[in-house]
């Protein structure tokens, strides 16, 4: 077995370009916690060009447009929470997404999966979130034209997801628990 400890892995696959998309928000104006339901967009406030530049651009609303001419590998993993937890509540909290082709409307690639076990449970820190890394990912061929993709919900089974990337605020036993860190990867290669 070989392996690299490069960071961008350089010299096995080069990518033209990397961009990570990150700094997510599941608010509206004036930062009222609001619940992203099924079909919602994963919205980032932030981009970095980490290999090349003009990779790929995000608008407000989540859709995020590939240029031409290029393959690409899209990769993200959601850390959100659910800020209503209660004492009183045993159910679990489940939460999907999954990137979205705007122009056929239609899910495309591998779909992630976040089960929160209620904080408030007499269980292990380590298991809430239970899935704290799922990875979406899909490969987009847009050697014929530009493509518009997004990061969607797609399903929220129970649960009050408002608080993405910030510290779980529930104040119940096991106290406070850091969520992560929600990012989106996009890999292009000629």
């Amino acid at each position: 077995m070989t392996f690299s400890n490069r960071a961008l892995q350089n010299g096995f696959v080069d990518p033209s370009g990397l961009l990570r998309l990150s700094n997510s928000y599941a608010t509206t104006g004036g930062g009222t916690p609001t619940a992203v339901s099924t079909g919602d967009r994963i919205l980032m406030a932030d981009s970095q060009d980490l290999v090349g530049s003009s990779i790929a651009t995000i608008s407000g609303a989540g859709v995020i447009t590939l240029p031409s001419g290029y393959y690409y590998l899209l990769e993200a993993s959601l850390s959100i929470g659910d800020s209503s937890a209660t004492s009183s509540s045993t159910t679990n909290r489940e939460i999907y997404t999954r990137f979205y082709d705007e122009t056929a409307l239609s899910y495309i690639g591998t779909e992630t999966y976040q089960n929160t076990t209620p904080a408030n449970q007499t269980t292990d820190e380590a298991d809430v979130p239970l899935s704290k890394d799922e990875t979406a990912r899909c490969w987009i061929d847009a050697t014929g034209g530009a493509v518009d993709v997004s990061w969607k919900v797609s399903n929220v089974v129970y649960g009050n997801y408002d608080q993405s990337d910030t510290i779980y605020p529930n104040s119940n036993s096991p106290g406070e628990l850091w969520v992560g860190y929600t990012r989106c990867l996009i890999w292009r290669f000629d």
